[in-house]
């Protein structure tokens, strides 16, 4: 046996017995054994506006709390941190804030409270991750201490949604008084908010943890302490969830669900609302090549039969979009039916265009950044063979990848994702096929026109009317391989009663233990 192997098997032993620790020691006040959430890494902060980090976000969902937030039955936008909002013109949006709700530290929530906050996250010296979110915000006035008056420079009829829960670019309410004391490096590693768990200790690499707000506005949670575990390696967070040490473990594979099921310890908890939207972009315009044109790339899509891939790569744990946007989101067009599976049609698409040989091509991929990843981009590689298309998949460790698509290396097609976020608007077709989003390498002008007029329009109609046109421009042009959204497994303790929330996000204020 290789010391390599007798570490790695020593660190999987060491883990599970921190993990064992965890579960029964803790101060006498606590409740015995608390819940223990298992996530895939460490955060690098706690600041809810310095990240764009799933293992950070988790335990901020805690802590932090929004103006807003989705209601889970109707999709639809209600109060939270403030009372009421409305558009009182086309740049003004109002908010009512609750009364007597107060930060963990004791500081007073109120006007000025958000306002402080939006404009720390537009400052660009603060260099929020997710301001360009929020960039079209000027400024916040405060009309009362519990009323502000959000100006943007132009309509933005987005802004509610930027204030209720999602990920980089959603507005966390933070406490002035206690930053300006502790500096931002400060309150990285010890943070106050509003929200249904105050923060208790943090050891990098090894725990955090949370207990009960007493006095949360919503009502004091039912779990009286939380501790987040990073855990990298997967078989060891199914391990830990099968043994009992722990009680929630989300990303769990398809592979892996039949063992949990079976297990008489924990189960499967499946959400299908939001979530990833996966798709494989091409170029046209950064890599010369047979891509560039669109009957090709429409060939590469009736050569690929997705809903195979669901039903085998990932064991029915998805379902087919065709256009990279949820069903549920506003705008989407049901009238659009993607490019079915069709080999004879590709093969014919491929002559016209002048490559009835076929061409060779790389399919860039994630190493297990989304479900079976690879595997599904090994099965749409197999599957352009049979049309004459050579597809070599190229799989990359995710911090080069994520530094590649960066610099737009990642040529001429690869794989990504756009988590929806609680957004369920067509404004995600503007984050992944807009030419100047982070991800684009497709460029087509009339598209990014129809997606800025989008943005820029705050009548509802005229705005879905937009985003019906814009998707049937993007069928037209094909920039994607069929988009599809992966179900969200969660691995449940049997000990605790909860539900998954909306594009996998973690709420456990209303969870309770059996």
């Amino acid at each position: 046996m290789s010391r390599r192997v007798r570490l790695d098997r020593a660190a999987v032993v060491g883990a599970l017995l921190c993990l064992a620790y965890l579960a029964t020691a803790g101060p006498a006040h606590a409740q015995p054994k608390p819940v223990v959430v298992i996530q895939s890494g460490e955060a690098a902060t706690l600041d809810w506006h310095m990240h764009c980090d799933k293992n950070a976000h988790e335990p901020d969902r805690q802590i932090f709390d929004t103006l807003l937030r989705r209601n889970i039955k109707t999709l639809q936008l209600e109060g939270n941190l403030a009372e009421s909002w409305r558009a009182v013109n086309e740049t003004t949006w109002q908010f009512k804030l609750k009364r007597g709700v107060k930060f963990h530290n004791g500081e007073p929530f109120d006007a000025a409270a958000v306002k402080f906050s939006v404009e720390r996250m537009l400052n660009p010296k603060q260099a929020a991750p997710g301001r360009t979110s929020i960039a079209t915000i000027d400024h916040v006035d405060i009309v009362d201490t519990y009323t502000v008056n959000v100006i943007t420079r132009a309509p933005f009829p987005l802004l509610p949604v930027r204030m209720s829960p999602g990920h980089c670019g959603t507005v966390g309410i933070v406490p002035p008084k206690y930053l300006a004391q502790v500096g931002d490096a400060g309150f990285a590693v010890k943070p106050v908010g509003t929200g249904p768990y105050k923060f208790v200790e943090w050891v990098k690499d090894e725990r955090l943890v949370l207990e009960a707000n007493k006095d949360y506005h919503r009502g004091a949670p039912a779990i009286e302490r939380l501790v987040f575990r990073p855990v990298p390696e997967l078989t060891t967070r199914v391990a830990a969830l099968l043994s009992g040490q722990a009680d929630l473990v989300s990303d769990i594979p398809p592979d892996q669900t039949g063992k949990i099921q079976g297990s008489g310890t924990a189960h499967v908890e499946v959400s299908t609302l939001g979530g990833f939207v996966i798709m494989v972009k091409m170029t046209n315009y950064l890599m010369p090549g047979p891509w560039q044109d669109a009957r090709v790339r429409k060939a590469i899509n009736y050569a690929i039969d997705m809903d195979t891939i669901i039903k085998t790569v990932l064991e029915g744990y998805g379902q087919v979009l065709g256009v990279p946007l949820e069903k549920e989101a506003f705008g989407f067009n049901p009238n659009i039916k993607w490019y079915g599976y069709d080999p004879e049609r590709a093969k014919a698409l491929l002559r016209e265009a002048g490559y009835a040989g076929g061409f060779e091509m790389t399919l860039h991929a994630p190493n297990r950044r989304y479900m079976n990843d690879i595997e599904v981009m090994q099965a749409m590689a197999q599957m352009l063979g049979k049309v004459g298309i050579k597809a070599k998949v190229e799989v990359w460790e995710q911090s080069i990848y994520t530094t590649k698509w960066r610099k737009r290396e990642l040529l001429p097609a690869y794989m990504t994702a756009w988590g929806g976020a609680g957004v369920f608007d067509g404004d995600l077709l503007t984050s992944s096929l807009h030419s100047k989003s982070a991800l684009a390498i497709f460029k087509n002008e009339a598209l990014d026109k129809m997606l800025e007029d989008a943005q820029a329009t705050s009548d509802p109609e005229r705005r879905k009317a937009i985003y019906f046109k814009a998707q049937e421009l993007i069928y037209e042009e094909a920039p994607i391989i069929k988009a599809y959204q992966q179900a969200h497994i969660f691995g449940v303790s049997n000990r605790l009663d909860w539900k998954p929330w909306v594009d996998n996000m973690l709420f456990l204020s209303d969870a309770k233990l059996k």
